[in-house]
């Protein structure tokens, strides 16, 4: 069903609102014309200081890749094991009682909404630098995301095999082996894979904390000045994330056809899954963790987590005041992104600008500023432009300009073309077929792809503070140093409240727009 606003009285108000908070996050996140252009000839310079990328110590950088790799690998695997029994409790049709419902949707709603390097700043302290607190901070964090994916599509199964099975007197569990696992498998599949894609791109950045892989050479050799490497990893970096990438949505659009799954035999099957336990199992060489240290950090973690339940609310208003910084980075951030997408977007549709040339240039573009992940930007923006929000703004645009064009050229690809036809056999130019008939196609679902983004680009800015990039995450990470834990909770209640109140909002709006 689609929604539209009751009044035109009702639109404007919602325009003068949006007006309103986006003057006053551009404000807020010191956005500065000028700064802007001074900063474009600073980062200029900076990269003019990375070529020619000095592969000296290309073995090290070649094992810290394999590593984070192995960290995102082993992240995915376990969440992914523990996300199946948190998915069927926490959803409706499979959850035994209301009880048991609510407890597992509201644990997997609060686990994804902590930072992934939040977690790892804290495991950190716990267990101490090194790869086993970037595997326990992804494997947390993809509880909360899969946990939701899998009850979601374990919701949406159709119910009539399930009766039908249940009316000839069958077992629950004949019921869930011949019913439920062959509508959703090739979902929870398509989802592992997009996790995994995800958890390695978050790897390299848990390495700025310490949490191990080729992050944690990235922010040395960047506190070090040492602008050659540094281009060096970040050439390895744009290389690996998109070769994961392509391999990833390849993989993802096989299973959506069913080339994967469908016809399949025990023999394939097993294939796959002893060509998984192998890759899993080899990644593990480059894993240096020790089981003691396992036991250790766990014994540590009990007091350090008891600690967080002594709530200090003496500077709750400077929480606040950050926690406003940090959104108006996500929502400045996440406008010049749309600004930037659109022309993007419409240049890397092959239907609406049929160019060879422009199309894949306009690709590789979106490519490369999807895989350089945002806080890696912010590090190298903050060299350019100082610390402060203006960096964090920087990098939230240039990277989500990667995945909104993406998204808005699959958007524009996937359109009806008889209204486009019909325009352009009325000798219609480009422009006014784009007005009247590609424009109207695509609103909703623009709408749909900004407000999701929004919601992610404010999470993401709660952790730019970490390289000084603005917003709370600066405040977080040094009372975090500080083991100052009692005011660590309240800003972990300050981020958790606003980004609920975010998500409901966006879904009040994407039920009004789309």
């Amino acid at each position: 069903m689609r929604y539209s606003l009751p009044s035109p009285s009702f639109k404007y108000l919602w325009w003068f609102l949006f007006l309103v908070v986006l003057y006053y996050s551009f404000s807020f996140s010191k956005f500065d014309v000028f700064a802007l252009v001074e900063g474009f000839s600073n980062s200029l310079a900076l990269i003019e200081e990375m070529i020619p990328p000095q592969f000296s110590n290309l073995e090290n950088i070649i094992n810290l890749t394999f590593q984070t790799v192995a960290i995102g690998l082993w992240g995915t695997i376990i969440g992914s094991i523990i996300s199946l029994p948190v998915g069927f409790l926490s959803a409706r049709n499979t959850s035994p009682n209301l009880l048991v419902y609510y407890t597992f949707r509201g644990l997997v709603n609060f686990l994804r909404s902590i930072p992934e390097l939040l977690y790892a700043l804290i495991l950190v302290i716990a267990f101490g630098v090194g790869p086993l607190p970037g595997i326990i901070a992804l494997a947390i964090s993809t509880v909360g995301l899969l946990g939701k994916f899998y009850s979601e599509a374990i919701e949406s199964v159709d119910q009539k095999p399930v009766e039908a099975l249940q009316s000839t007197g069958s077992r629950s569990i004949a019921v869930f082996r011949h019913a439920i696992i062959p509508q959703i498998l090739p979902l929870f599949v398509g989802y592992n894979l997009y996790l995994l894609d995800h958890n390695i791109r978050v790897a390299i950045v848990l390495g700025v904390v310490g949490a191990g892989g080729l992050g944690v050479e990235l922010y040395s050799q960047m506190r070090a000045f040492n602008y050659p490497q540094v281009g060096a990893i970040l050439v390895v970096i744009v290389l690996v994330i998109s070769l994961i990438d392509r391999l990833s949505a390849k993989l993802r659009e096989d299973i959506q056809q069913y080339k994967l799954l469908a016809y399949h035999t025990k023999t394939k099957d097993l294939i796959l899954l002893a060509s998984t336990i192998i890759v899993a199992l080899v990644s593990l060489k480059f894993l240096p963790i020790d089981t003691s240290e396992l036991v250790r950090g766990f014994k540590n973690l009990l007091p350090l987590i008891g600690e967080f339940f002594k709530f200090d609310f003496s500077e709750l208003k400077t929480y606040v005041l950050l926690m406003l910084e940090t959104v108006a980075i996500g929502i400045t951030g996440t406008t010049i992104a749309v600004l930037l997408s659109v022309p993007l977007g419409m240049l890397m549709a092959r239907n609406l600008i049929n160019n060879f040339f422009v199309n894949n240039v306009a690709r590789e573009i979106a490519n490369f500023l999807r895989a350089i992940p945002e806080l890696v930007m912010a590090l190298i923006f903050v060299s350019a432009v100082g610390l402060g929000p203006f960096a964090g703004v920087l990098a939230i645009a240039l990277h989500t300009t990667g995945f909104l064009s993406k998204f808005y050229a699959e958007a524009i690809e996937n359109l009806d073309y008889r209204p486009i036809e019909a325009l352009e056999a009325v000798g219609a130019r480009l422009t006014q077929t784009i007005r009247h008939a590609v424009i109207p196609m695509i609103l909703p679902l623009f709408n749909s792809y900004n407000l999701y983004i929004l919601d992610r680009n404010v999470r993401a800015a709660t952790v730019m503070g970490v390289v000084g990039a603005g917003g709370i995450g600066f405040e977080l990470v040094m009372r975090i140093k500080l083991l100052e834990f009692e005011k660590v909770s309240v800003m972990i209640l300050v981020i958790l409240l606003t980004l609920v109140l975010i998500d409901y909002f966006s879904g009040y709006l994407r039920r009004r727009l789309v």
